[in-house]
């Protein structure tokens, strides 16, 4: 079993991309409450895309963007949701936003946004954006959206599948936990469609709550009193009963690997963490265990 390895999240550097939409704009007041949290500080990030005009016949030049003049209007519209003393100076850059913001997110210990910009939608379509960040962000990243409330911090889910990927969740769901004493539910969700007789799945999950309880033991120990371990039937799919779950239990915070037993190294983002970020309605906390390796040129 690879041991855990510590990602304590001491005075974090916390960033959060805005496109100046009224939907981004719920991500700087969560980076705020983080940070009060973790003893951090939040950089606001505006990423601009000019088009390049593939006319074939002359026209008159556009007027390019001043970056001052992004830089004013960040700091004025971040200053009303961040605190003075934990906003550091605003970043404006000029790129594709997706690329630039996984380039900044070398340099943070949490990117915080929404799921959604201009274009809107429900997050049944997760933005395009939110979507690449997710996947190759060298930080955590945590997706919010208007129904989410992390404050205060009371309940967090934190799920596993006993694959290595998973533990890579566990430290930052300590460093959290720590700081705010809320109560974690660690859950190992179990599909009773793989046991043809009940009988079998009876004798089976206690054997899985067992080594639910072990992992604890090993990994967690330091923050055992707050946790519930709990080994679920479930009858639908897991992403399915992860939703129910937040809807049932009323958790502030989601935390999960986006990668599990069956994670694809090309694309970054397992099929459950997907499917709970498009449909839960809870703040999720997205840790990649591949987020320190080298983002492939073809991705690119």
């Amino acid at each position: 079993m690879k041991k855990h390895y510590d990602a304590l999240m001491e005075n974090p550097r916390i960033i959060v991309p805005t496109d100046f939409s009224e939907l981004s704009y719920t991500a700087f007041s969560n980076a705020d409450y983080m940070a009060e949290l973790l003893d951090g500080s939040v950089v606001p990030l505006h990423v601009y895309h000019v088009e390049k005009d593939k006319a074939s016949f002359p026209v008159a030049p556009t007027t390019q963007p001043k970056v001052e003049e992004f830089e004013e209007k960040l700091e004025k519209i971040a200053s009303e949701y961040i605190s003075e003393d934990r906003m550091d100076p605003v970043v404006v850059k000029k790129g594709k936003p997706w690329k630039v913001i996984v380039k900044e997110s070398g340099a943070a210990d949490m990117l915080v946004m929404s799921t959604h910009g201009r274009s809107g939608f429900s997050r049944l379509f997760i933005g395009a954006v939110a979507e690449r960040v997710v996947r190759f962000s060298k930080a955590p990243v945590l997706l919010v959206e208007k129904e989410s409330n992390i404050r205060p911090l009371k309940k967090v889910l934190l799920t596993t599948d006993f694959s290595d990927n998973s533990l890579s969740a566990f430290d930052y769901a300590r460093s959290i936990v720590k700081k705010t004493q809320a109560d974690i539910h660690l859950v190992h969700l179990i599909s009773m469609q793989q046991f043809k007789k009940m009988t079998a799945f009876e004798n089976q999950i206690a054997v899985i709550q067992e080594r639910l309880n072990d992992w604890v033991d090993e990994y967690l120990a330091d923050i055992r009193p707050r946790i519930t371990a709990e080994a679920l039937p479930v009858n639908s799919s897991v992403h399915e009963a992860i939703v129910h779950l937040t809807e049932q239990k009323k958790y502030n915070l989601v935390i999960m690997s986006t990668l599990g037993h069956s994670g694809l190294e090309y694309l970054r983002l397992g099929s459950t963490a997907s499917n709970v970020l498009r449909l839960v309605k809870t703040a999720v906390l997205s840790i990649n265990p591949k987020m320190q390796d080298d983002i492939s040129k073809e991705v690119w």
